[in-house]
């Protein structure tokens, strides 16, 4: 059974970190993040071990997206079991550069965190692309 103060506690969370990402601060954004994460990214090397690596994958991202930037996940999913907690869900990624069409793309992301000398921090996260076995090329439509 998932308790629902803890769920309430990720999903407050995920709202903090919607909030930082939009805004691109990258100290606010790293709160959530335990120094020995393994996050599986979009893009090579695929593995990602440590506060520090995350944080480069972070900051390259905001780079990427000028303009307005915004994340969500608008089924998010959460289990709760004692200090560990998983969600998944599609990413709704979303970047409207001055002057130009917004872009919208959509990711799968898996995240597990662990309640850490009393905050909830990220120990793991899996994010990808689904794509087309037969072109082989990403799809990023929901």
């Amino acid at each position: 059974m998932t308790d629902t103060n803890a769920e309430q506690e990720i999903r407050q969370e995920f709202a903090e970190w919607f909030r930082d990402s939009a805004a691109k601060d990258l100290d606010a954004v790293m709160t959530k993040i335990a120094p020995d994460v393994v996050s599986y990214e979009h893009a090579a090397p695929q593995i990602y071990r440590g506060a520090d690596a995350v944080r480069e994958v972070c900051r390259q991202g905001f780079e990427l997206a000028r303009g307005e930037f915004r994340w969500d996940i608008p089924d998010l999913e959460v289990v709760v079991r004692d200090d560990i907690a998983v969600t998944w869900g599609l990413n709704q990624m979303r970047v409207q550069e001055p002057g130009k069409e917004a872009v919208e793309s959509w990711s799968r992301g898996t995240r597990v965190f662990q309640k850490l000398d009393g905050r909830w921090q990220l120990i793991h996260q899996h994010v990808s692309f689904p794509f087309d076995p037969a072109t082989g090329r990403i799809t990023t439509e929901r």
